[in-house]
């Protein structure tokens, strides 16, 4: 019997996107939350977990590229992973496939140490029972692997445990339109068919996307649903200006020859119409940082280029905004 499901759980390994996970080590470079910035939006989204009558069961993040829903989600899926409250999180990117995300939960649900060894056993079990189960659609395998699983963990998930949280971060970079409401579909059906069983919640984060917010707008799924707009609900630029001050700082005090600097840099002027030119973006105020803050270049010429109308930002999608210049810029911001 042993044999049976340790071969079950190592099929189900094999269909893990481990780069998928908010702790992956491919993830590693991209960028972490400042923590005295989104504190009201984290606060919020854990009351909101915590509610426990709370009946918006799904919470959906949407903003524009680079206004950083993925650090948010990332914060919250660490959040949730020290109190033993994360059942599953996917973080779609490029180099994802994006069809393991069933597995991808199962395997974060078999994995949490206050459901195993029984979420082992019941998972290992339900893959070794039905091998070819990898090459069903999605909501057949979100039935096999997540929603029959956890019907029997119930008495585990019960058992002094807070609401659990699924996180699926980047649906917009779902292939298409058709897949993308798949997984809307698949997710929130998982949560209404448990919920009166475990206390589960589920977080999309994505750009506001029609066909997005088409499927997640759907009679069924509405009644259960909150929504918060980034740009609307929650205005990021004295955070932003939070960000560059002590990263400027910091900058200063860590830079080798800090001669160099005059005796206030940067200047508040410089500060505000960075701000401005980030309208809320995260992605650009870090991209100017970073070219600010190349060791082969003069960061005061740098940051003084950096204000000028010469920069744009193009946002590729997470870890992807890159820093474009015009023939203005002099060939040392060119490097």
């Amino acid at each position: 019997m042993e044999t049976r499901v340790q071969t079950g759980l190592d099929l189900l390994r094999m269909h893990v996107s481990q780069g998928a996970l908010y702790n992956s080590k491919e993830r590693a470079h991209l960028p972490r939350r400042h923590p005295e910035t989104r504190v009201k939006l984290i606060d919020d989204i854990k009351t909101w977990l915590d509610d426990v009558d709370d009946p918006h069961l799904i919470l959906w993040l949407k903003g524009l590229d680079g206004i950083g829903k993925s650090v948010i989600a990332e914060a919250i899926a660490s959040h949730c992973y020290e109190e033993g409250r994360l059942l599953g999180a996917f973080f779609v990117s490029d180099q994802i496939d994006e069809t393991t995300i069933p597995a991808t939960i199962a395997h974060q649900i078999e994995q949490n140490p206050r459901l195993r060894p029984s979420s082992s056993r019941i998972i290992g079990h339900a893959v070794e029972s039905n091998p070819l189960l990898f090459g069903l659609d999605l909501a057949a395998q979100v039935q096999t692997l997540i929603v029959e699983p956890l019907a029997c963990l119930s008495a585990e998930m019960r058992n002094g445990i807070s609401p659990v949280l699924v996180i699926l971060d980047g649906l917009d970079g779902l292939t298409d339109k058709y897949f993308q409401r798949q997984v809307i579909e698949a997710f929130s059906e998982a949560v209404m068919q448990a919920q009166h069983q475990i206390p589960i919640k589920l977080l999309l984060c994505s750009r506001p996307q029609y066909a997005i917010q088409s499927a997640i707008m759907a009679p069924r799924i509405a009644p259960l649903l909150r929504t918060i707009s980034l740009e609307t609900n929650y205005p990021a630029d004295e955070d932003i200006r939070t960000f560059l001050t002590d990263e400027f700082r910091e900058f200063r005090r860590t830079h080798p020859s800090p001669h160099i600097f005059p005796a206030i840099w940067p200047k508040e002027s410089a500060t505000d119409e960075l701000v401005e030119q980030a309208s809320g973006r995260f992605a650009h105020a870090s991209t100017v940082l970073d070219c600010v803050r190349d060791e082969n270049a003069d960061p005061i010429r740098r940051l003084s280029t950096a204000i000028g109308p010469i920069v744009n930002v193009n946002y590729r999608g997470p870890g992807k905004a890159s820093l474009f210049l015009s023939a203005q810029a002099p060939p040392f911001f060119l490097k």
